[in-house]
């Protein structure tokens, strides 16, 4: 009996102590298997940021628009702009003292065998159809005198050359004629035209200008006299006067509409293009300096009345008020 107590009791012990072994593992430090709580304090749950790498950002320069050059808008600009005089240099004897003071360029725009023929002293030949070929030899730094036969041709030289940029021009108006009526000493001896260089005008105007001088046809397109004018309108064709309104209330001739040659790129005149246009002012100068204005403009059935209202008026033509 006691012997078996002694064994049962054995026994509890061991067990007891077997559980209380079991317990103290919980509390082991010692530990690494266990897991804290995703969401516990302790927990020690270490992200790493994403790493981003951006390409640098380029900014582009702002492009710019260059707008196309417009000669039709730069042709009005001109002819609003024309001086005050419409480039005249004058009589003789002020043309003569205007090219002595200035040192200026005296350009003969007639054909060669008219220059081999007889010229102005010191004069330089550049014919008027090659005058856009020949800019070259056109300085920009001092005067530029222009002369023809009778000035025709010169208003029309002038007025190209101003479009294409040339601020320095002058005209002796009664050209050959006028300097041969008053006696002055002719030469036939050729001077040779210095070349310059080219001056920096705009390309677009260089050719337009020289498409048009270089195309006139053989007349220079003129109109003709008084009576072949007043059968070209009576036939259809458009008279344009170009002087001034004053001018145009006093007297012109029938039919005809008025615009002014400064108004010439912005007239509300109504310009036909599928017509022949005859252009005329008081003595013609005007007209020349107008029909290569009205060429560029596109309206290029365009032709002058040398003559004009003082022609008109001399041969006895019907006038409107």
């Amino acid at each position: 009996m006691d012997r078996f107590r002694k064994s049962t009791l054995v026994a509890l012990l061991l067990a007891i102590a077997l559980v209380f072994a079991a317990c103290g593992g919980t509390d082991d430090a010692s530990d690494t298997t266990s897991t804290l709580a995703e969401d516990s304090p302790l927990a020690s749950t270490t992200t790493e940021a994403a790493t981003t790498t951006e390409a640098p950002t380029t900014t582009e320069a702002p492009t710019t628009t260059v707008a196309a050059f417009d000669v039709q808008t730069a042709v009005a600009e001109y002819a609003a702009t024309i001086p005050e005089g419409w480039y005249s240099a004058g009589d003789v004897t002020k043309f003569k003292e205007a090219v002595e003071a200035s040192g200026g360029l005296v350009v003969d725009v007639r054909t060669p065998d008219e220059y081999a023929a007889g010229h102005i002293p010191g004069a330089v030949s550049i014919p008027l159809r090659t005058l856009g070929q020949n800019l070259d030899k056109i300085p920009t730094d001092r005067p530029v005198f222009i002369y023809c036969k009778s000035g025709w041709r010169a208003g029309l030289a002038t007025s190209s050359l101003g479009m294409i940029g040339y601020e320095n021009l002058q005209a002796y108006v009664p050209g050959w004629n006028g300097w041969t009526d008053a006696g002055e000493e002719i030469s036939t001896e050729a001077v040779e035209a210095e070349v310059v260089g080219a001056p920096d005008f705009q390309p677009e105007m260089v050719e337009a200008v020289d498409g048009f001088l270089s195309t006139i046809p053989e007349g220079f397109l003129t109109a003709g006299d008084a009576d072949t004018v007043e059968q070209a309108i009576e036939a259809g064709a458009f008279a344009l006067d170009v002087r001034s309104p004053e001018e145009f209330s006093e007297g012109h001739i029938p039919t005809a509409e008025n615009a002014p040659v400064r108004t010439l790129g912005v007239t509300d005149v109504e310009i036909p293009t599928d017509t022949t246009v005859i252009v005329y002012c008081k003595s013609g100068w005007r007209a020349s300096l107008s029909v290569p204005i009205l060429h560029l403009l596109q309206k290029d059935t365009s032709k002058g009345f040398t003559g004009s209202w003082l022609a008109w008026t001399e041969a006895g033509k019907q006038v409107e008020t």
